[in-house]
């Protein structure tokens, strides 16, 4: 029998605990319409390896798939934590940089201690006013500490306390003091903000904002207008650490080790140590870690003189990430950052060639076709997320990041050879003067295009079930179901109409 799917086993294991963690919310929250697209699903899947004979595959995919709900319990179950005294008197320590919007903190706290008891959850703290604290400090104080809910009031997972380990949000009482006891910072927090010094010593402090996220993937010191425009013109990726941000940093450091002449296994090892300390810089944020995974794979691939698979890299990346911690399913940075490398691997080919077709006597250059099509086929699996998270997206940002991507990468370089070199002699600080100037570029642009409201694509909530049926047509619709382009045509209708008939039912119902 033809062979009928393009099948990466790491691929697809990935795909199969990714689907199940998110099934399994919509199973435990008795979404109907979810529970049968689940069943069909499965049924699909069961009935291609049965008529095809392939019972590992068969048995790998619904391993996964169990497993996947089994995390979910159990990850789930975590944030049933113990209730804690009321009034009780907290000694921690400020975990990272807070995120200060005016005369508010927000603030995780590990090594926390209540009543002198220690306790493994972190705790998320909203601190008013002065002290304001900064990343090392050890505080105290008394106040109430209450259990965090898994799910916010619109049944959402609260990826962003699960990614921090907080379990519980606190609350200094009003006639407590908050006093900073000590400041004992970490290697990293250490690294960074002595990064930030010299970024704001060189740098207007909205450009230094932008470099130390750039650099470091940390937000916090953004003002919420210059995140607003980055955010509409879809060009925020830039701000998170991924892997554009691993990919040019590997380029650089293979380059300079290529002019020492360095054995291929020395090299290999010091790009994975350093991979390993810009993850462990970076708080092994989902983006950060997938890219430097991605990364060691093809420097491996690579050196052994075998065919590098994107997909496959993309899946053992993957299922480490979501082995260790499942509930990063739910995590729009997550989602996102695979999301987009998948739509390359999956779509590139296909974009590249239809761009490349000649009209006429026109064909569109190389050096426009290559980074229009990456762009173009990052956003197909992306852009419903961004759509139904952000406040809205422009449409123009595929053209935006093809002039932007190349700019950026230029300033991203200057910061990258800069930072370690500034410490060695302040004058080499003259270096961010030509990345202020090319920050100043892209933040205009992004200005300029967030305020042409008639380009803006509103927010607008998608259903799960909804989800499900585009991912399944772009799956139809990809280089990884190997039928011909009629067949793709007939399935994508059937699909089509069998999900708009399922969702519609029960929304009359």
């Amino acid at each position: 029998m033809k062979k009928l799917i393009n099948f990466r086993p790491l691929f697809y294991c990935f795909l199969a605990l990714f689907g199940a963690i998110l099934f399994a919310k919509q199973v435990f929250l008795s979404n109907i319409v979810s529970i049968i697209l689940f069943i069909l699903i499965i049924v699909a899947i069961c009935v291609s390896c049965i008529l095809r004979k392939k019972p590992k595959i068969l048995i790998s995919i619904l391993l996964f798939i169990c497993l996947g709900f089994g995390l979910y319990t159990l990850e789930m179950s975590a944030f049933n934590p113990p209730n804690l005294p009321q009034n009780a008197t907290v000694v921690a320590r400020v975990d990272g940089t807070p995120s200060t919007y005016g005369t508010r903190q927000y603030v995780v706290l590990t090594d926390v201690s209540v009543n002198g008891e220690k306790i493994s959850q972190n705790v998320y703290l909203y601190q008013f006013g002065a002290p304001y604290l900064s990343a090392g400090d050890k505080v105290a104080f008394s106040g109430t500490l209450k259990p965090i809910s898994a799910l916010n009031k619109e049944e959402k997972v609260q990826s962003n306390f699960y990614k921090n380990n907080c379990y519980y949000t606190a609350t200094k009482s009003s006639e407590s003091e908050l006093i900073v006891v000590s400041s004992n910072p970490t290697l990293a927090e250490t690294v960074q903000e002595a990064v930030k010094t010299k970024l704001l010593q060189n740098m207007s402090e909205e450009n230094a904002s932008v470099a130390f996220a750039m650099l470091f993937g940390d937000k916090s010191g953004i003002d919420q207008e210059t995140k607003y425009n980055y955010q509409i013109s879809g060009i925020s990726h830039i701000l998170a650490v991924s892997g554009l941000h691993v990919g040019i940093l590997i380029g650089v450091v293979y380059w300079l080790l290529k002019r020492l002449k360095l054995k291929n296994w020395i090299s290999i090892l010091i790009i994975s140590c350093l991979l390993a300390f810009y993850c462990y810089l970076c708080g092994f944020t989902p983006s950060v870690v997938r890219a430097s995974i991605m990364g060691i794979c093809l420097i491996l691939a690579n050196s052994i003189g075998r065919k590098y698979d994107s997909l496959s890299s993309i899946g053992f990346a993957g299922l480490l990430i979501l082995l260790f911690k499942p509930l990063y399913a739910f995590d729009v940075g997550f989602q996102l950052s695979f999301g987009c490398v998948i739509g390359i691997a999956i779509f590139y080919k296909s974009v590249y060639n239809f761009l490349r077709k000649p009209i006429k006597k026109f064909v569109l250059p190389n050096f426009l076709a290559k980074p229009l099509a990456t762009t173009i086929s990052a956003q197909f699996l992306i852009l419903p997320v961004l759509i139904s998270t952000f406040n809205g997206v422009s449409f123009l940002s595929i053209v935006l990041n093809i002039v932007v991507i190349p700019v950026f990468t230029v300033a991203f370089i200057v910061n990258l050879i800069a930072t370690p070199l500034v410490f060695i002699w302040s004058g080499f600080g003259s270096l961010f003067w030509f990345s202020n100037l090319i920050m100043n570029f892209i933040g205009k642009i992004a200005s300029g295009v967030s305020s042409l409201k008639w380009t803006i694509i509103p927010n607008f909530k998608f259903a799960f079930s909804a989800f499900v049926c585009f991912f399944a047509l772009m799956f139809i619709c990809s280089r990884m179901f190997l039928v011909k382009s009629k067949t793709k045509v007939v399935s994508s209708c059937l699909l089509f109409s069998i999900s708009s008939f399922i969702i519609s039912m029960f929304i009359i119902a």
